[in-house]
């Protein structure tokens, strides 16, 4: 009886976890298609911390994203602007701004498709609110 017990318990830990990866996964796939399957779960990640935190600088948003490499952010930077890494049109979901009281610091912005595709996914994801 007591192994049944833990089992019940740990079902009921691993229950939040469950709901939290099938949203993320529900967000992807609308993710991927509105824009194709060049769209990782990290560039969510991306799209959603400058979502929440407009305007910070590439060092900021680094911070954000825990884990990640200077090469990977900006190589994800630059696929979700107008113009890929390899020179090609991307989807403009993204723009860097340099700031003019330092003009080597570039800030980060959602475009108007940006905030479009959003607010899109954050509505098609049941239960996921963005403030």
């Amino acid at each position: 009886m007591p192994q049944a017990a833990s089992s019940d318990a740990r079902a009921g830990a691993v229950l939040p976890l469950r709901t939290g990866l099938a949203r993320v996964d529900r967000l992807l796939r609308s993710a991927r298609q509105a824009l194709g399957p060049d769209v990782t779960v990290h560039r969510l990640l991306i799209l959603v911390n400058v979502y929440l935190n407009e305007g910070l600088s590439q060092t900021e948003l680094l911070r954000q994203l825990d884990g990640t490499s200077v090469t990977a952010l900006s190589r994800n930077l630059a696929d979700l602007t107008a113009w890929t890494s390899s020179k090609r049109p991307g989807p403009g979901l993204l723009e860097l701004r340099t700031d003019p009281m330092n003009l080597r610091r570039k800030t980060v912005h959602l475009t108007e498709a940006g905030h479009r595709l959003i607010e899109t996914l954050a509505s098609s994801a049941e239960g996921t609110e963005l403030p």
